[in-house]
């Protein structure tokens, strides 16, 4: 599930109506969080990523493409249901075993290779990029017996 708590831009929309910020507004009097647009995100290619540094100041990144698929959350926000190939393994062997906090950036479109490349012009070593590995390439910790 990719979900946006902030406004999420129209055109990225499959449709949207103007409410406000429920998770703000638990803590807030309403009116201080009208102005939220909630919709489902469109169906469509989406890159998932995250740039961050270690407390080691190592820097260490992911990228994942996938898409949106074209299914109704039935939720709040900016949300949509993203498919990205071998989610599970990736989640496993890169986002938790790296420390990647549940937070990540959406480009709507597919864009793995520009990203792959910037990580690596700003210094990220390239065994610290994460990607989601297809099915037959293992993850270094990864038990090659199912």
């Amino acid at each position: 599930m990719g979900f946006h708590c902030g406004n999420t831009c129209t055109k990225k929309l499959a449709n949207y109506e103007m409410k406000y910020q429920k998770i703000m507004a638990r803590n807030l009097p309403i009116e201080v969080t009208n102005g939220t647009l909630e919709g489902a995100i469109a169906p469509g290619k989406i890159t998932f990523y995250r740039l961050q540094s270690t407390s080691d100041n190592i820097l260490r990144a992911y990228v994942a493409e996938g898409e949106v698929l074209p299914v109704d959350p039935m939720s709040f926000g900016g949300i949509g249901v993203f498919a990205i190939k071998e989610m599970g393994r990736f989640y496993r062997h890169v986002l938790i075993q790296k420390g990647f906090p549940h937070h990540g950036a959406v480009a709507f479109g597919h864009y793995g290779k520009e990203l792959f490349e910037v990580f690596k012009m700003i210094g990220v070593e390239f065994d610290e990029i994460g990607f989601n590995q297809p099915e037959g390439m293992l993850y270094k910790t990864e038990n090659p017996f199912k």
